[in-house]
């Protein structure tokens, strides 16, 4: 790195100091430990997605049946803060982690125009916490239709939504007025790496804290909240059409219908979520452990790749709405088959007239 690279930036000497005495091992210079790669995979990504969120936007909206327009709402709901969260991962923000350190930085369009590091985090942080509400609603929905006869919840439902909404807004308080200095930030996080790969001195780092504790307490009461409910609302809906109350509140075509759903339901929210559960429970093992060595090629790899799993998160949900629930595969399969007889009428017949006619 030049003189003038480090004018540029304005380095202090503490930087300085902790690059010349540890610098990351030029074999961990690899394509898959690159920002790069983390660019490009996002990009390829994003193509894949949008067409699939665009076709699943069209099956909820035009293809959903009679007997699922109960859920349809709900379903669009939770697609779209997928669909939200998938395009600020892959697109607007991309994150990458520095492991073990609670920090980040986020390489997307966002940083490009310029908007700063911290208020995407908090963008980023809101609409995860909305995609694990919207999921929530889900199972809350078949509830309020399964016991839309109990005039109680019907009152309740309306401060119950709103204040699951504001309890999204409210629980990222402590984590807010917890920010550091930005400078003061870098300083610490480059000072407390194992090595200091280079591309971190020509960009922002972004900490939420540098208490370890506001962010385990305030994630772990948002999780036991928001997720306490969704498994209460499960465990109730089981209960009610396992009973007596749903062999006298539904028939049994009915009640079967219902089991479906709830099925269909519970895989298709519990599949994407492991995509973010598994990359979770790394991050906090390294969290915790001070386990992550960036100087370690092999770990700096493994750190980009829990980044990219975590962004599957939009993808896979938008598959598991498309393949799980009955209505939106039959009709995927119909266009297929279709697709597959007009090709094979092209094939069996072919056009008779010449196309070397000067006509």
């Amino acid at each position: 790195m030049t003189e003038p690279f480090f004018n540029f930036f304005c380095f202090s000497n503490l930087s300085l100091h902790h690059l010349m005495l540890f610098p990351c091992p030029a074999d961990t210079e690899t394509w898959l430990s690159s920002p790069d790669s983390v660019i490009i995979l996002s990009y390829i990504k994003t193509g894949i997605a949008v067409p699939l969120h665009v076709l699943c936007t069209y099956y909820i909206v035009k293809k959903t049946p009679g007997n699922m327009q109960s859920v349809k709402l709900s379903l669009l709901h939770f697609h779209f803060w997928n669909v939200v969260v998938d395009l600020i991962f892959n697109v607007f923000s991309v994150p990458i982690s520095l492991l073990p350190m609670p920090a980040t930085v986020l390489i997307g369009l966002l940083t490009t125009l310029g908007l700063k590091q911290t208020i995407q985090l908090l963008i980023l942080m809101t609409s995860v916490s909305f995609v694990c509400l919207s999921t929530t609603m889900i199972f809350e929905n078949r509830f309020y239709l399964l016991n839309s006869k109990k005039k109680l919840w019907k009152k309740c439902r309306p401060f119950w939504m709103f204040g699951n909404i504001l309890f999204c807004l409210l629980y990222q308080i402590p984590i807010i007025l917890q920010v550091p200095d930005v400078d003061f930030a870098k300083e610490f996080v480059l000072n407390a790496l194992p090595c200091v790969p280079e591309f971190l001195f020509s960009t922002e780092i972004v900490v939420p804290t540098l208490e370890e504790t506001v962010i385990i307490i305030s994630l772990t009461v948002f999780i036991v909240v928001v997720f306490g409910q969704l498994v209460a609302f499960a465990a109730i809906i089981i209960g009610q059409l396992s009973s007596n109350f749903g062999a006298n509140m539904l028939s049994g075509s009915t009640r079967r219908l219902q089991k479906n759903l709830l099925k269909a339901l519970i895989w298709q929210t519990g599949i994407p979520f492991m995509y973010l559960v598994l990359p979770s429970c790394y991050t906090t093992f390294a969290f915790s452990a001070d386990y992550f060595n960036m100087s370690n090629r092999t770990e700096i790899t493994l750190n980009n790749i829990v980044v990219s799993t975590a962004s599957l998160h939009g993808l896979v949900n938008t598959l598991s709405i498309i393949l799980i629930h009955q209505p939106y595969r039959s009709t995927v399969a119909f266009w297929f088959r279709k697709r597959k007889t007009e090709n094979s009428r092209t094939v069996n017949h072919p056009n008779i007239f010449s196309t070397n006619s000067v006509f």
